[in-house]
């Protein structure tokens, strides 16, 4: 078993494990925000028809479990690295100007653009305290270009998530109470059981900027980095 199929296995086994969720409106991501409404980051966005379905599918047999929120198709992506919070005049850590984006932009160019193109296989279905989400098993592609990121590009700050935990996923649902947990487990467990989900082949990587709010954020292109074709 791979180091982030071992990763996936400890995450499975909290959820199973776990007697509430973190909900949207509490959420850690949201107190992470701070009031600030645009971040930055890396990611794959998932554009393959067959993969789409597959996803479409799985949401499907947990969208009716009460105080699951299902994520609209447009929000689905591999986050590869997060950037920080878009800042007039960054004051925190975590923050960054259009000047520092620019910067990082071009840094982070050569670095990418010289990583192999790779498959990624989606799937099974699992659960974080905040989201349910889909594995996505890459041989440690993702993992490596997260690290890479951050041992080469100066500027770019650290989260907890980051480096030898980061674990590549794609969430497909939120929480908006406890009410259906019991059967939410139940119903994953089942999806797990079934057959592997599709692969897709990942060509390039997207710079954007996320618009949070209440609703799933929404993203506009900042930058587009191919993929080396093998």
């Amino acid at each position: 078993m791979t180091e982030i199929a071992s990763g996936h296995e400890a995450a499975w086994a909290a959820f199973q494990a776990s007697e509430q969720l973190r909900l949207q409106h509490e959420t850690l991501e949201w107190e992470w925000t701070r009031g600030r409404t645009d971040f930055i980051a890396f990611l794959i966005a998932i554009s393959e028809e067959g993969v789409r379905g597959y996803i479409a599918a799985q949401v499907e047999k947990i969208a009716d479990i009460p105080g699951v929120e299902a994520y609209p198709e447009r929000y689905w992506h591999i986050t590869v690295k997060g950037v920080g919070f878009l800042a007039d005049t960054p004051s925190r850590p975590d923050e960054v100007s259009l000047d520092d984006v620019r910067r990082l932009a071009e840094q982070a160019q050569p670095l990418i653009e010289s990583t192999p193109m790779f498959n990624v296989q989606v799937g099974p279905a699992n659960g974080f305290p905040e989201v349910v989400y889909l594995e996505a098993h890459d041989d440690g592609t993702v993992r490596g270009l997260n690290k890479q990121l951050l041992a080469d590009v100066p500027g770019l700050t650290r989260s907890p998530f980051d480096g030898d935990v980061f674990l590549p996923h794609i969430s497909v649902a939120r929480f908006t109470s406890n009410e259906g947990l019991p059967e939410l487990k139940r119903r994953l467990a089942g999806l797990r059981e079934g057959p592997a989900g599709p692969t897709f082949r990942a060509t390039e990587v997207l710079l954007i900027q996320a618009h949070l709010s209440t609703e799933a954020p929404t993203f506009d292109l900042l930058a587009l980095y191919p993929l080396r074709q093998s």
